[in-house]
């Protein structure tokens, strides 16, 4: 086994080191693409351009200041009305108190612009807005993420995350470089992780705390970076 005779990647045969590669480069790809999926997803939270740390604490404090709804349209939903005064006006209904006497208008505005995904029949994350009842949910304090939610979203990125990491830290394990380097690495790998879906639940908790997220996404970066890399330089560049 590769721990009683160690022999590095260097030594494979080259089938396996192009094959070895690609994979560690599609796991490069991958979590790039994800982390794309992020700054899509979060940037446009608090209608400024670019994804900064009141985005985050909007995600998953809230925006205390506004309703559920509100902070919806304002964000990630925008786009989505048909035109401009449809929004201007649904925004209007929300100030003002959001009564349901003033709701039959705003419904022909969610109707055309929100019924494809938030129908009773498709129901994407959980969000219906065909009835003042339903809408109602979503006229409360916004506190972020819900507790729900985000243990749905932790267990996913967890499960998502462990088997790619796994891969890539047994094709690390292979590499010729010092024990001591490896256990940090490993260590930090497997704890960048836990950190990372942690400082979701640590800005839950604080407003203040929004900034540990960024920490716990670039404690997960370097993992990945040093994942691959350290194995490619080992495979391509490093003298045998």
């Amino acid at each position: 086994m590769f721990w009683k005779d160690p022999k590095g990647l260097k030594s494979i045969p080259m089938y396996s080191k192009v094959g070895i590669s690609i994979l560690l480069v599609v796991a490069g790809v991958g979590y790039l693409l994800g982390f794309a999926n992020i700054v899509v997803s979060y940037a446009p939270i608090d209608e400024q351009p670019g994804l900064s740390i009141q985005d985050i604490r909007i995600s998953f404090y809230g925006a205390r200041e506004k309703t559920k709804l509100e902070k919806a349209i304002d964000g990630t939903m925008k786009e989505y009305f048909m035109d401009e005064a449809g929004y201007r006006a649904t925004k209007e209904w929300i100030t003002a108190g959001a009564a349901e006497d003033g709701f039959p208008r705003v419904k022909e505005i969610l109707d055309v612009s929100c019924s494809t995904c938030h129908s009773a029949d498709a129901q994407v994350a959980g969000v219906v807005t065909e009835e003042y009842e339903d809408v109602a949910e979503y006229l409360k304090q916004d506190t972020g993420k819900s507790i729900s939610r985000l243990i749905s979203l932790s267990h996913t990125h967890v499960n998502g995350t462990l088997p790619a990491m796994f891969a890539l830290i047994f094709i690390f394990s292979f590499t010729l470089y010092k024990d001591w380097i490896k256990t940090v690495v490993i260590a930090f790998s497997a704890a960048a992780i836990l950190a990372d879906v942690g400082a979701w639940w640590l800005a839950k908790l604080s407003g203040a705390l929004a900034p540990v997220v960024i920490l716990g996404g670039l404690a997960l970066a370097l993992a990945y970076g040093a994942l691959i890399l350290l194995p490619l330089y080992e495979l391509w560049v490093k003298k045998k």
